[in-house]
């Protein structure tokens, strides 16, 4: 079974406090593209603890909002830099890149929709 962009049990459980979803998606929106940039920066660098840090943070602010694959791909990301193998957090990374413009494109028509 393929996973939602974002799961829709917790956008029903979030139903009743539509301003405060927009709210946490507006953020998600204008913060991640830097974290997302901070991600690659540290690959580049090699800086494997810096990596780890990251994709464990961002994991836990996708898991907040409901966006279960973007949370997928940083614990492959997290569990590949513990590992020291940077190839495959390239690839992770490549995923995660894809399922974040997935979720970004959710959100915009969430916010443009409600």
């Amino acid at each position: 079974m393929h996973k939602e962009i974002v799961d829709s049990k917790f956008l029903e459980s979030m139903s009743g406090k539509r301003p405060f979803l927009k709210r946490m998606f507006t953020v998600f929106i204008s913060q991640e593209p830097k974290r997302i940039q901070e991600i690659k920066d540290a690959l580049q660098s090699q800086d494997v603890e810096r990596l780890r840090h990251l994709a464990h943070s961002l994991k836990g602010g996708a898991a907040t909002i409901g966006v279960d694959r973007v949370r997928e791909c940083c614990l492959n990301l997290e569990k590949a830099s513990k590992a020291k193998d940077m190839k495959a957090a390239l690839t992770h990374l490549d995923s995660l890149e894809k399922e974040m413009r997935n979720a970004y494109a959710f959100m915009f028509d969430y916010l443009a929709e409600h």
